[in-house]
């Protein structure tokens, strides 16, 4: 019997993907989607917010959490 949930968990396989498979709902084409460290989520930010975003470490720690979730 196939298991049907209602709510998918972070520790669930798949979760990211399915979640990050579309833009938040509040893109409307003028912001930059960025992918927030710790809960993966991905968020609607000004241009501005975006560099600092690259350029300040958190995309980087994106990195960092990947490799540590794939040991």
């Amino acid at each position: 019997m196939i298991e049907r949930r209602l709510i998918m968990l972070p520790c669930d396989e798949g979760f990211h993907d399915i979640l990050n498979g579309s833009l938040p709902v509040d893109f409307d084409g003028s912001q930059c989607v960025v992918q927030r460290a710790g809960s993966g989520l991905l968020e609607t930010v000004s241009f501005e917010a975006a560099i600092e975003y690259a350029l300040g470490g958190e995309y980087d720690e994106i990195d960092d959490d990947e490799g540590e979730e794939q040991k």
